[in-house]
């Protein structure tokens, strides 16, 4: 029966008609509520509509607002464009649910003459009854999805609450018939997670646990989805993964939900759900300790989550960061005086490895000078006398300690490669069987389990030879061996100055000892300040004694600054370098002078620049005033007659201008003008005044 709100203007324009599903899952499963809304376009015919226009995009997405909707953006075109004569849906709730979207289609109806029809009538969006029944039909649309989201997550989360996990378990557990969890009987997995807690703990670091399963060529068991954790997948580890394991409670037998929040987004105007935050423990909002049997501790979860946090040195000064291979030793524990920040590591040297701490607050805060910067030999050094005389009585058992820690290296990854095999060997015999069970003449059936067994076969022989390989290089130690390792325990400094000790170990002990040090530089006499902050909450101040300006082993030689400063007096920069290449005078960095390198030493120690006089002369020029030769004028000096002075060697002469006029002089000179030779005279002759 046709309905009189359905005009000649309606029908001449196109009928559309939304399908819609909530989720994949009713996408799936209800195939029933998908067929009876394609139905509609039987029904829009039926009403006379000759054009109808399906639009099925939005299959498997929500209505809340909380996702895209293509399908509805097209819906909402046809409609602004006026194309659309009524919008057909099973139900309102099919075309929003939610407010914004409901009551936008609603006003765009009404703006373009559409008509909204469903399952209980038709409705026009411009009369005021049928606008104010759509509005409740939306209204009522909204709450009812509210409701029912609002009483699934209360019934989820009072499960929660019991302990009950609805959520896939991490690999090493299995759920039972009764929910219960329970650790993999699988001796593998079981293992092989212990080992990841364990080398961890050995390391100090998640990364280098991955590099050490990498190098090692060890695999670790990722759970198939689907499985419920019985069944695994042997692959290499991933940073990513070593981190899961080390961070998920579960481990240490408890039970928690609540450990990360989403993040809600606008974009476009339309609420969006960004990427997950990890919240701290004590925002969680479900934790039951010892709810399972474990694979640690929580004294050992909650000590591997502070190492964690302290390794990740890019989230703030808070954190020291993980024990890396440079040879700054007090890297991380260093903290400025005078800010509060954490000094930060340079290194210059000519072989680039010599550190030095520097605080770049000022420099940050005022665009000034760093508040303060030291050498970092003197430091460590100081620190590490003070830490082994303090550590120095436990020696010995960090002896026994060391002993245990090979021993227990080599059986772990024994251990993990001999129950690698026996997987393989069942494997092997599980294809065989396989194989065995087929009829030979089926080849396309026989060749791929043939196959499959060879392959098996290979992973087995590779087992055995890294296995064979192993124990060749695992050697017992013998009583010498013991014996040195324990007297090496007896004196610590030995074993820390060892060229084999490695320096992450070095830090890793320095880190387990001192919480933080505290630095301070003092003038008056200059000293490095240090307040080490040990972990059992005492404190202990060091002072170690620091170069005044200028005294370190790359300043000049002081000959070499005196020297400078006199022949700055007669000649300039680059004369007084040539002097000293000449005379084999070298820069604090062992290398040749240039003009450069003079400014800058005469810059440093404030020494005068030359200025030229007019009192006296070089040789050169006193040669050119009296009108005669180099050679006459040295002569004249050597033999004594006038008098002249050089710095040094290799340095000009200078004479006075008022001794070029001495009688003694100008009668040698005329005499070297009428051809006479200057005549010689021993040097202890006296001179006899004319």
């Amino acid at each position: 029966m046709m309905n009189d709100k359905v005009q000649a203007s309606h029908l001449d324009r196109c009928a559309f008609v939304y399908v819609r599903q909530s989720s994949l899952q009713q996408v799936r499963d209800h195939a029933e509520g998908r067929r009876q809304q394609y139905a509609l376009v039987e029904r829009a015919r039926t009403m006379g509509f000759c054009e109808t226009v399906v639009i099925d995009e939005d299959q498997g997405r929500s209505g809340s607002g909380q996702q895209e909707r293509p399908g509805f953006g097209r819906l909402l075109s046809g409609v602004c464009e006026g194309s659309a004569g009524a919008v057909f849906a099973l139900e309102a709730s099919r075309l929003a649910r939610n407010n914004r979207d409901w009551h936008h289609l609603v006003d765009l109806c009404a703006l373009t003459d559409t008509l909204i029809i469903d399952a209980e009538g038709v409705y026009d969006a411009s009369q005021l009854n049928d606008r104010l029944l759509l509005g409740l039909k939306g209204t009522m649309s909204e709450f009812e999805l509210g409701l029912l989201r609002q009483r699934a997550r209360e019934a989820f989360e009072q499960k929660v609450q019991r302990g009950h996990a609805l959520w896939e378990l991490p690999v090493g557990f299995v759920r039972t018939e009764e929910h219960r969890i329970e650790k993999t009987p699988d001796r593998e997995v079981q293992r092989a997670i212990e080992g990841v807690f364990r080398k961890f703990v050995e390391l100090g670091s998640a990364r280098q646990t991955t590099l050490w399963y990498w190098h090692e060529e060890l695999l670790l068991p990722h759970v198939i989805p689907g499985t419920a954790g019985r069944e695994v997948d042997w692959r290499r580890p991933t940073g990513h993964r070593v981190n899961q394991i080390l961070k998920n409670p579960c481990y240490a037998g408890a039970f928690a939900y609540g450990r990360t929040a989403a993040q809600t987004v606008v974009r476009e105007g339309r609420a969006r759900q960004g990427s997950r935050r990890r919240k701290p423990q004590s925002q969680w909002k479900v934790l039951i300790l010892d709810a399972h049997t474990g694979y640690i501790s929580w004294e050992d979860y909650l000590r591997n989550q502070r190492m964690l946090e302290e390794n990740a040195a890019e989230r703030g000064a808070a954190h020291r960061g993980a024990a890396k291979g440079g040879p700054a030793l007090l890297a991380g524990l260093l903290r400025c005086g005078c800010c509060g920040r954490k000094l930060r590591v340079n290194y210059s040297g000519n072989s680039g490895r010599v550190p030095r701490y520097a605080c770049s607050g000022s420099r940050v805060e005022r665009g000034s000078a760093p508040c303060l910067s030291a050498g970092g030999l003197r430091l460590d050094a100081a620190v590490v006398r003070e830490v082994l005389s303090a550590i120095q009585p436990v020696g010995i058992e960090a002896a026994l300690l060391t002993i245990d820690q090979l021993a227990n290296t080599d059986d772990h990854k024994r251990e993990s490669l001999a129950l690698a095999l026996e997987r393989a060997q069942f494997e092997a015999r599980r294809a065989q069987r396989q194989y065995d069970a087929v009829d030979p003449d089926n080849r396309l059936v026989a060749g791929e389990l043939e196959q499959r067994w060879n392959k098996t076969l290979e992973q087995v022989a590779e087992l055995e030879q890294r296995i064979a390989a192993l124990d060749d290089q695992i050697e017992p130690l013998t009583d010498e061996q013991r014996a040195h390792l324990m007297a090496l325990g007896s004196d610590l400094s030995l074993v820390w100055d060892h060229p084999e000790t490695d320096v992450k170990v070095r830090k890793r002990i320095l880190r387990t000892v001192l919480r933080e040090i505290v630095l301070n530089n003092v003038d008056d006499p200059p000293m490095h300040e240090l307040h080490l902050h040990w972990q059992g909450g005492v404190h202990t101040q060091l002072r170690v004694p620091r170069n005044g300006r200028g005294q370190h082993n790359r300043a000049a030689d002081a000959d070499v600054v005196e020297l400078v400063c006199e022949l700055s007096k007669v000649v300039e920069d680059k004369a007084i370098a040539a002097i000293l290449n000449r005379l084999g005078y070298k820069t604090g960095q062992g290398k040749s002078w240039h003009a450069h390198r003079v400014a800058n030493l005469r810059h440093y120690h404030q020494l005068p620049k030359y200025e030229k006089r007019t009192d006296w002369v070089t040789l050169e020029q006193a040669a050119k005033r009296l009108q005669v030769s180099n050679t006459v004028v040295s002569r004249l000096i050597k033999d004594g007659t006038l008098p002249a002075k050089q710095v040094v060697r290799y340095a000009p002469w200078i004479i006075e201008i008022a001794d070029l006029e001495l009688p003694a002089v100008q009668h040698a000179i005329r005499a070297v003008r009428k051809g006479r030779k200057l005549p010689k005279t021993h040097p202890s002759q006296q001179k006899i005044p004319l």
